[in-house]
Formats: structure tokens, C-alpha cells, sequence
């Protein structure tokens, strides 16, 4: 029969008991011991922190100290391994004690024999294997819990944060404080979402994975899909645990693709058709200007409706023409915060007639890019026109600030005007998509097509009822 080999360490002060407890040691059969001993507490101190041996058989007299005292010692060094205490007569309060400190069994020398130390040794080490076990699915729980790329949480019945990791702090930009014991509503875009996404949670008959929406500290949107079981707690309240899997970046990635897919298309149908039509209204054109001088006065009248229709197609045409063209590859150096003063300049009429204030807040370091002047003119422009036309007379606040990086410029452009609804932000790119009665849905998608000619990123964070925020970031000229 294959025997457990153990490697005991006894700790006694008098060799006499050391000698009698091996003895009854040596005579146990389901065991194969390698047994040491240390009268001295300071070295037995030092072979127990060695971790060498399997199990420690402890007296608790060791002559001024107490085997007691060398447990607490040990077991703040972090040592985990059974103790069995040893004492000369029975004594209920050490007993307790014992249990308090960690011991795994308690022992009364008068009453020692082979079988009562077998028993003890066989029930400590279950015990202690039963440990390592449940520590070793405590860890491997732990580090995933903690490594995980996935938010992972678990709020109570009440939907109130019980527990989460580093994750759920890291993507949504909370302090743990900040989190622990918030409902969970408090992180989604809508009422409505939230109360959504907890029926769907509460629901037993429904298992399917759901896509929702948080809001950062900084009311930046994040897409999730999401995965919520129900759990219980180890004093048997009902709780629930989510996993999110962040696929914000993916989904980004995708709606971008349809965009470009979307935007080349109409590229070509314009380039196409802008030809055919502007031949047509050269013809009108030059026809009105014979007409003008043969037509009585009061079909003039007429002639200018024509005139005013024609010019309207034709400022059609040059929106489209400006959105379909590809942009030129051979960009020069413009400093950032020139462009911004001439879009300011070319939007002052706007701001001045709403009584708008404005806040400007630059970067101390200014960064070139390579680019097309005129072009991010025209894009800053688009999104000043919309922050204004957004906020009320007045009361307005059009803040635009400039940030650098090592190889980033980023331009932010906020206002406190209405916000835009949380349904239309996904489409807000998209050509001829439009929120405005006499809009053509052009101006913001022309300004995406031309920060994404420069290499650049725009994205807008937008509060209903709050404001609005356009970030475009550009890369930088790196300087040697």
C-alpha cells in the first residue's frame, strides 16, 4: 500500500516528551513520517519559515514563550501549513484560544498515543488539502476576475454594486469608492435602457446575450454586449452577475466601413451626374439673360424664381461635389489654431446675433499638422455653425479648446445648447441625414469625410437637454 509521505517537525522543550511523541510517531502505519525536532524556539522559528516540512506537532510550554505565540508568528509570516498543539493537561480556554489562532488540533500529552496522533494528523492535513484547494479556486477566480478584459460585476436584488473588477473602474473612469453601492441605472445613457436591460436580467425565461449602452465619467458612450445570470450569496440573498465585453471599438469600426461604403457611393453617383446637370444650367442661364430683354416687366418676376432655383441646384451640386471629391494628397504644414480664428471670423455674424460667449483654452505647446487648409476650415466651420444654431439667445457658451500630445492635436468643441437625442447620434454622420427643417444633411458629413482625409478621428459625446462636445483629433507633425 502506497503511504503519504509527511515530514513532521516537533517542537518541544524537553527532549524527554520529543522522545515519547516519536516514538508513538514512528509506530503509525498510514503514514510514511520523516520526523525532525527543535527544542529551541528561535530556530524552530526559523525551520518552520524554511517551509521544509509538511506538518508542525507543537508543546505549548517552550520554556519562557508559548508554542501559541509561535503559531501567531509564523502565521503572520504568511505560513499556512497545520500546526497540532501539545499540552500537558487539558484546558478548555487554550483550547479556544488554539481555534482562534489557527491551530488544526488540539492534543493532552497524558492522553497521547499513536492512534490519537494519526487520527489528528490524517484529519489536519484533509483539512489542510481542503484549503489549498478551495485558496488555489480562489486565486484562479481571482486572477481572471482581476486580469479580465470583460467588465464582471455583481449588484444585489436591489441592482446596487456589490462587487466588481479593476475593469468596470478602468473603462468606465470611476474610483472604486465612487462605484461601490451606485444602482446600476446610474451608468446607463436613459432611464429607459436601465429599466430595460434589469427586466431583461430579472427574466428567467430569457438567456440570450443583450446590447446596451453606458455613459463614462466624462459621458463618453461605450457599447457592450451583454451576458447576466442569477446567483446567490453565500447567506443565500438573491443576487445577479453580469459580464460585459466591450465592443465599442468594433462596433465603430463597422459603422465606419458603412459610412465610407456609403459615402464612396454617392461620391460616384455625384461625379457623375454634377456634369450632366451643370450643363443643363449653363444653358438656363444664358437663356434668362436673352430672355431678361424680351420679356415684359412683369415677367420678371418669373425670371428671377427661375434664376433663384437654378442658382439653388447649383450651390446643390458644389455641397455634393465637396463631399464626393477626394481630398488632395499633398498637405502642407497649418498650424491649428489659424484655422480655428478663421472659422470663428467666418461664424462671428452667427455668434454676435445670438449673443453667444465664447471661451477659448489653447494647449501651451502649439502642433503643425500636414493638411489642407481650406478644407479643415470648412469642417471646423460646419461644426461651429451647429453649436450655435443649437443654443438658446443669450445664454449660450461656444468653449473650444486645443490639446497636444506627442503625436496627436486634438481640437474639442463644446456647447450647453439642446444635446442631441441618444437615437440620432449613430446617424449623425451619415449624408443627408439631418435634424434641421431646411437642412440638406451635408455639412457634418462632409466634415467627417474630411477629418478622415487627414488621417484623423472625430467622435461627439452629447448630453439631451445638456450640450454638445465634437472632438477631432489629427496627427501631429513629430518634430526631430
Amino acid at each position: 500500500m502506497n503511504r503519504t509521505k509527511l515530514k513532521v517537525l516537533l517542537i518541544d522543550d524537553s527532549e524527554d516528551d520529543i522522545f515519547i511523541t516519536s516514538h508513538h510517531l514512528r509506530r503509525i502505519e498510514t503514514f510514511d513520517l520523516s520526523i525532525d525536532s527543535e527544542i529551541n524556539y528561535s530556530k524552530a522559528r526559523d525551520k518552520i519559515l524554511a517551509n521544509e516540512h509538511d506538518l508542525y506537532i507543537i508543546d505549548y510550554l517552550l520554556g519562557p514563550e508559548t508554542g501559541l505565540e509561535l503559531v501567531r508568528e509564523c502565521s503572520r509570516e504568511g505560513v499556512t501549513k497545520p500546526f497540532i498543539l501539545l499540552t500537558g493537561k487539558g484546558d478548555r480556554d487554550i483550547d479556544l484560544e488554539a481555534a482562534k489562532t489557527g491551530v488544526y488540533d488540539y492534543l493532552t500529552k497524558g492522553e497521547l498515543n499513536a492512534e490519537m496522533l494519526e487520527r489528528s494528523i490524517r484529519y489536519s492535513m484533509e483539512r489542510y488539502f481542503s484549503y489549498i484547494a478551495v485558496a488555489e479556486s480562489e486565486y484562479r477566480f481571482r486572477e481572471i476576475f482581476n486580469k479580465s478584459t470583460d467588465i464582471i460585476f455583481v449588484v444585489g436584488e436591489d441592482f446596487r454594486l456589490v462587487n466588481f473588477n479593476p475593469m468596470m473602474s478602468k473603462l468606465l473612469g470611476y474610483e472604486d469608492a465612487e462605484m461601490t453601492g451606485q444602482h446600476l441605472s446610474t451608468f446607463f445613457e436613459t432611464d429607459a435602457a436601465a429599466k430595460e436591460f434589469i427586466r431583461h436580467t430579472t427574466d428567467s425565461s430569457t438567456n440570450s446575450d443583450i446590447e446596451i449602452t453606458l455613459l463614462t465619467r466624462e459621458k463618453a458612450r461605450k457599447t457592450f454586449l451583454a451576458s447576466t445570470s442569477q446567483i446567490t450569496s453565500l447567506d443565500g440573498r438573491l443576487q445577479y452577475q453580469g459580464i460585459l465585453y466591450d465592443y465599442t471599438n468594433l462596433k465603430k469600426s463597422l459603422e465606419q466601413r458603412s459610412l465610407d461604403e456609403r459615402i464612396e457611393a454617392i461620391g460616384k453617383m455625384v461625379r457623375s451626374m454634377a456634369h450632366e446637370i451643370r450643363n443643363p444650367l449653363t444653358n438656363i442661364h444664358l437663356s434668362l439673360h436673352q430672355l431678361e430683354e424680351e420679356v415684359k416687366e412683369d415677367g420678371h418676376t418669373y425670371i428671377e424664381i427661375i434664376r433663384r432655383n437654378s442658382k439653388r441646384i447649383n450651390d446643390l451640386i458644389g455641397e455634393l461635389m465637396k463631399l464626393s471629391n477626394p481630398m488632395d494628397q499633398e498637405y502642407k504644414p497649418v498650424n491649428l489654431r489659424t484655422v480655428i480664428a478663421s472659422a470663428l471670423e467666418d461664424a462671428m455674424d452667427r455668434i454676435t446675433l445670438k449673443g453667444i460667449k465664447v471661451q477659448e483654452n489653447h494647449a501651451a505647446t502649439e502642433k503643425l499638422i500636414l493638411g489642407d487648409k481650406s478644407k479643415l476650415h470648412m469642417a471646423l466651420l460646419n461644426i461651429i455653425i451647429n453649436a450655435v444654431e443649437a443654443m438658446d439667445k443669450k445664454e449660450g457658451l461656444l468653449q473650444i479648446t486645443t490639446i497636444t500630445e506627442d503625436d496627436t492635436a486634438s481640437i474639442q468643441i463644446t456647447d450647453n445648447g439642446d444635446g442631441i437625442p441618444a437615437e440620432t447620434l449613430p446617424h449623425l454622420f451619415q449624408p443627408y441625414f439631418t435634424g434641421k427643417k431646411n437642412g440638406m444633411g451635408l455639412g457634418l458629413a462632409t466634415t467627417h469625410s474630411v477629418i478622415k482625409a487627414h488621417k484623423g478621428n472625430i467622435e461627439v459625446r452629447s448630453t439631451f437637454g445638456e450640450g454638445t462636445t465634437f472632438v477631432v483629433k489629427l496627427p501631429a507633425i513629430i518634430e526631430d
